[in-house]
């Protein structure tokens, strides 16, 4: 039986093998071809994991940060992606990131002529993706909108065009036929610029983690899950039982037993993602009918069946309903009877 004497709480417990797993099973999703993935490691931002990305023969990769495209590069990604329009003090950074790793080819988001005068009046020789919006609303152009824009970078001499990028994190449909028709009805300009383009050099990378399961059967789709490596009770509905596995628990103890139906567990706002509603934060893994009926910064109060059986220090173990901004509220994931693995790129910087 294991022993959690010695994991700390608050805090996260990852299970090596299971990432592993977890990579084996998407790489064989894309016949094991590592070329057609271009993971985002915004859900783990650690070295380790990348090791192991790098070790299944991954070479492309997705930040958001400057300090995860460093965190990459430091450990000798060879083709990173800002999957941002880098602006400001950031275009600042990015290009001081550019000049401290040449042996690592960077390149960045562009969705405005402006943005990309500003970028090019500062880069050397820097590649670029079109950014295109395909229904999320989030960032990008519309694909009706890009081919005049690709038009207006192209005169640009210090930028070149070397892929389409396309995220569709609104499309979470259960049922997987009707996920990938929201998939068709969205992309559908997309394809229609892909075919006015007429060109076979520009990498096309699409989707996350939900609409992977659609964009890995078309053949021309570089594929960006993130949250695959580690995995989670949100997306779990998303994907059959047998394919990725959570590997990634919270584990806490209870801290006092204030009624007869309630506990206190060390875990609050600031060990588990709060933005969800309170009832979809975790799941209990040993007591499924348990719920988390509130929260505070240090504190959260459980409903139980009853609570005189317990005791004052027992484990709890969880799963967190949205594992990326929780990783980034922990310094460390624990590993059982291993050094834990740093989150360094939790922060806002490393050296650049």
């Amino acid at each position: 039986m294991i022993s959690y004497d010695h994991i700390q709480s608050p805090g996260l417990l990852v299970d090596p093998e299971i990432v592993k797993q977890n990579i084996a099973w998407v790489l064989a999703q894309v016949n094991n071809q590592p070329e057609r993935l271009r993971p985002h490691i915004k859900t783990h931002k650690t070295r380790e994991v990348n090791q192991l990305l790098l070790a299944a023969g991954i070479i492309k990769f997705k930040a958001s940060t400057i300090a995860e495209a460093e965190l990459l590069a430091l450990y000798g990604a060879p083709d990173v992606l800002l999957s941002m329009q880098p602006t400001g003090p950031t275009l600042l950074r990015f290009i001081k990131l550019i000049d401290s790793y040449p042996n690592t080819s960077f390149a960045c988001l562009v969705d405005d002529l402006d943005a990309a005068k500003s970028i090019n009046e500062l880069a050397k020789n820097l590649r670029i993706f079109i950014d295109l919006n395909v229904g999320m609303n989030r960032t990008g152009i519309i694909p009706d909108l890009a081919y005049a824009l690709i038009q207006q970078i192209s005169s640009l001499n210090k930028l070149k065009i070397a892929g389409l990028h396309a995220y569709d994190g609104h499309i979470r449909d259960v049922n997987i036929h009707e996920r990938a028709q929201h998939v068709d009805t969205d992309f559908k300009t997309f394809y229609d610029l892909i075919t006015r383009l007429q060109t076979k050099d520009l990498e096309l990378v699409v989707g996350g983690t939900p609409s992977f399961l659609v964009h890995k059967n078309t053949e021309a789709f570089v594929c960006s899950p993130g949250t695959f490596v580690f995995f989670d009770v949100g997306y779990a509905n998303l994907y059959p039982k047998d394919s990725l596995q959570i590997a990634v628990e919270v584990i806490a103890r209870i801290i006092s037993k204030p009624t007869k139906q309630t506990i206190c567990i060390d875990v609050g706002h600031k060990s588990i993602a709060p933005e969800n509603s309170i009832e979809n934060r975790v799941r209990f893994i040993d007591n499924p009918s348990w719920q988390l009926i509130s929260q505070s910064e240090e504190h959260g109060i459980v409903k139980v069946e009853v609570s005189t059986s317990l005791k004052i220090g027992d484990i709890v173990r969880m799963y967190p309903y949205h594992i990326c901004p929780t990783v980034a509220m922990h310094q460390t994931i624990q590993v059982y009877n291993e050094p834990g693995w740093q989150v360094l790129a939790r922060n806002r910087k490393i050296t650049i």
